[in-house]
């Protein structure tokens, strides 16, 4: 009788990010499963490292967790024989260069709507990014080839993409968007389940909206069952039905919201449910930055449909209120169970620690939203060599993805017109091309003039010089 393998070793490059760092190392911690698990926490900041560190300690003590706990500021001093490096990581200050993102094609004459994963500014975070991702992946070709890379930095797709195209490295991309999708559907549904649903309610993706989001999104996990599929942050509802019965949910859900339900909630998702046949999920936060009419000054879609920007400085409260949040746990001030329930603190569990598990122990776990390469067709009429988001299942042979029906033509055309964009975004950010730079720009939908094009690429390059050594 073959033994059980031995528990894993995990990387979390990005562990000092006090938005991040805390969520994931509590959720690992804190599963049964892992215990007795070799952890490495990575982060170039050293000091929020090392209360990081110190915390995970204090939580591996508490827990009973048995794990081997490390810090490091190299990633390279940590990667040798590790199953899982797991990662979130930003090139540069996070709020002040989205910003930035944003400001420098609006000084040129194009108002994005979001500017991160859409957009002349999304170019520019892939830009800064990629780099980075890349070279984490062809150090795990070195120090743990046959390591699970799992990748929570957006572009998603992009930088996905590039680990999948250019390294050997298994990569599986992941993101929480989907419950933006459950929130949406338990609001107008509410009845149905008596879920309280606060006054004018919304689902704008921002730092002080999540205390509202939060319970309604539980509430949509708790009684929808949800299949989708698409590419990340622009997933459309192929199915919807009631947890407890199976009934099916599509009609009631198109009579209600189509047929009157608060103008004023999601505008861009119910116009696009309605032109197109199916539900989006992301919201109009993210839906909008896939969108080719959003921009246009003469008609000011931004008004037209109620789009807000991110609130960086709702951001950077987060931020704060996560690192005071970490201090009091650490200091005994915070009883260190109230971490086992990180919903109460406005954290977006990633399942993480169910993915390691899985595979590791080959468990057959259902995930809902993968974002995966698109091979042998999951999605038919989607390129299959582009990362796709699909639901799937994983155990000890990987993440096998779930083969879904073609998408409606008109939808899978915005699809392919993004994965053909993302494609020329990642070769250029990973070469340095200035010149499919350009293309790309010329390729995104909010740009619709080669002088203007030229003219943001020019100032971003010049800009963000010091996070592009690829264009030198």
């Amino acid at each position: 009788m073959s033994k059980p393998p031995d528990p894993p070793k995990i990387v979390i490059l990005g562990a000092g990010s006090a938005i991040f760092g805390l969520g994931a190392m509590a959720t690992l911690i804190r599963s049964p499963r892992l215990r007795g698990a070799e952890l490495a926490l990575v982060d170039i900041n050293e000091p929020a490292l090392e209360t990081m560190t110190a915390l995970a300690h204090k939580l591996n003590a508490a827990w009973d967790a048995g794990m081997t706990i490390t810090g490091s500021t190299e990633r390279r001093d940590v990667l040798a024989g590790a199953d899982f490096v797991v990662v979130s990581v930003q090139v540069g200050p996070r709020e002040t260069v989205w910003e930035m993102d944003w400001q420098i094609p609006l000084k040129h004459g194009i108002r994005q709507p979001y500017a991160e994963n859409g957009g002349p500014g999304s170019i520019a975070h892939t830009f800064r990014n990629l780099p980075l991702i890349l070279a984490i992946a062809r150090d795990m070709e070195q120090f743990c080839p046959d390591a699970w890379y799992l990748n929570l930095v957006n572009p998603l797709i992009r930088l996905t993409l590039g680990v999948h195209r250019y390294t050997s490295i298994k990569v599986l991309g992941l993101c929480h968007q989907l419950l933006w999708g459950y929130a949406m559907a338990a609001a107008v549904l509410a009845d149905r389940w008596n879920i309280p649903v606060p006054p004018g309610f919304h689902v704008h993706t921002d730092a002080d909206n999540l205390p509202h989001f939060i319970p309604v999104a539980r509430a949509g996990l708790e009684h929808l069952d949800i299949k989708a599929a698409g590419i990340n942050h622009f997933s459309w509802v192929l199915d919807i039905r009631d947890r407890a019965t199976g009934e099916d949910l599509y009609p009631l859900l198109r009579e209600r919201w189509l047929g009157g339900y608060r103008a004023d909630f999601e505008p861009l998702t119910r116009a696009m449910f309605e032109t197109f046949g199916l539900m989006p999920t992301p919201g109009d936060s993210h839906l909008c930055e896939f969108l080719p009419f959003v921009v246009d000054p003469r008609t000011r879609p931004w008004e037209k449909y109620g789009l807000k920007l991110q609130s960086w400085e709702g951001n950077r409260r987060r931020r704060a209120q996560r690192w005071e949040l970490a201090r009091s746990i650490l200091s005994g001030e915070t009883p260190i169970e109230t971490l086992r329930d990180l919903w109460q603190f406005n954290i977006l569990e990633e399942p993480v620690a169910e993915i390691i598990e899985a595979i590791h122990y080959n468990d057959n776990l259902y995930v809902q939203q993968l974002n995966v390469p698109n091979t042998g067709g999951l999605i038919p009429n989607l390129p299959h060599d582009a990362i796709v988001e699909v639901p799937g299942v994983i155990s000890g042979a990987g993440v096998q993805g779930l083969g879904m029906p073609p998408l409606p033509e008109g939808i899978a055309e915005l699809c392919r017109r993004e994965l053909a964009l993302s494609s020329l975004v990642v070769e250029a950010a990973a070469t340095g091309d200035r010149q499919l730079a350009l293309q790309a720009m010329l390729l995104d939908p909010m740009v619709d003039d080669l002088d203007t094009a030229r003219a943001i690429l020019d100032d971003f390059l010049c800009s963000f010089a010091e996070y592009l050594p690829q264009f030198v």
